[in-house]
């Protein structure tokens, strides 16, 4: 990976560009020695921020799974509750056999 600091980036930018479009590889932008940016080519920033939003919508998806697993597994540790239906309606009438 090529280095490059803000004054060479300044007086030759039209050089650095066109390496990092032919390389297709990353120059980093120093500032007092560090890293404090990158020029990439625009198609492989591109690739980069789609497959970033693959991995996320496929994360979101795995952690939907598990969610839905968990709640599966619930279901089947619940017992069965009887159908109160039957017995609102005879409440609602007025029926004395429950009371």
């Amino acid at each position: 990976m090529t280095m490059f600091n803000v004054t060479e980036i300044r007086q030759n930018a039209s050089k650095i560009i066109t390496q990092a479009i032919e390389s297709k590889e990353p120059i980093v932008l120093l500032q007092r020695s560090k890293p404090v940016a990158y020029i990439i080519e625009a198609r492989a920033f591109e690739e980069m921020r789609e497959k970033a939003k693959k991995a996320e919508r496929y994360e979101k998806e795995e952690m939907a799974k598990e969610t839905l697993q968990r709640l599966a597994s619930l279901r089947k540790q619940m017992k069965p509750q009887p159908d109160s239906t039957p017995l609102i309606r005879q409440l609602r009438e007025g029926d004395s056999r429950h009371e």
